[in-house]
């Protein structure tokens, strides 16, 4: 007996609207294709809630330009040294809220700056740290965490710098006495030690940094200037910093 090896009708018309859909998404063009938008736990600019939203004051400011923008992204919270990894490597891929530095400033394409961040040197405050200075630091064990723009500029003044894996765990490396001070941008210091009922005593504030998109440069100029259109103007000029 004969076994009739011709797909049915059915068959065919099925196969032939999923090979419709694949040639339509191997068509479309990589500057229509949505961006991949990760950023790191950092309050209270970046931060995802209980039920896994991810809020902020930049993630407001950055979601509603996107929006105004036409540009479809997808939003991820990550360990910042995953985040920053990604958009470094990855094609249509970004991350945020990124300090903008020189050697930071041929790797991406970059748009902002969404909000500016104050570094500051923090210690608990029963601990009657004087330091006034960076130079002072050099005598005390200082904290900050892995890709960490703040450690990075810290470490370049000739300070050690003792990395942690994450922001939380560099407060609580403080909390727990291995480390003397952190240096981190002052209002998150401040918003996650009010979380953890942690009291600290703010040493001094040493730059002003804002802080920014950054994309691989796989994102496209024409893109990227779409999306800086519908910033929001900070009333301000920065320069890039220098370690």
């Amino acid at each position: 007996m004969m076994t009739n090896l011709r797909p049915s009708l059915g068959t065919a018309t099925r196969w032939l609207s999923c090979l419709g859909a694949m040639l339509l998404a191997v068509s479309l063009p990589v500057s229509a294709a949505p961006l991949v938008i990760n950023t790191e736990d950092y309050p209270p600019f970046n931060y995802a809630d209980s039920q896994g939203n991810i809020l902020g004051t930049a993630t407001k400011i950055l979601r509603t330009a996107l929006r105004s923008a036409d540009i479809d992204a997808e939003f991820r919270l990550l360990p910042w040294a995953r985040a920053y990894t990604a958009a470094r490597l990855r094609e249509q891929h970004c991350v945020y809220s990124t300090t903008r530095t020189a050697e930071r400033e041929t790797l991406f394409r970059w748009a902002g700056p969404l909000v500016v961040n104050e570094w500051a040197a923090f210690s608990l405050a029963e601990r009657n740290i004087q330091a006034r200075s960076m130079d002072q630091l050099a005598a005390l064990r200082v904290g900050s965490f892995r890709e960490d723009a703040v450690g990075n500029y810290v470490e370049a003044q000739g300070i050690k710098v003792l990395r942690a894996r994450n922001e939380r765990e560099n407060l609580a490396r403080l909390d727990a006495g291995l480390v003397d001070v952190v240096v981190t941008g002052k209002a998150t210091g401040e918003y996650l030690a009010g979380a953890q009922n942690l009291a600290l005593q703010h040493l001094f504030t040493f730059y002003r940094a804002p802080l920014y998109l950054a994309c691989h440069p796989s994102v496209s100029k024409q893109r990227m200037a779409r999306l800086q259109d519908h910033l929001p103007s900070l009333g301000e000029s920065y320069e890039v910093p220098s370690p």
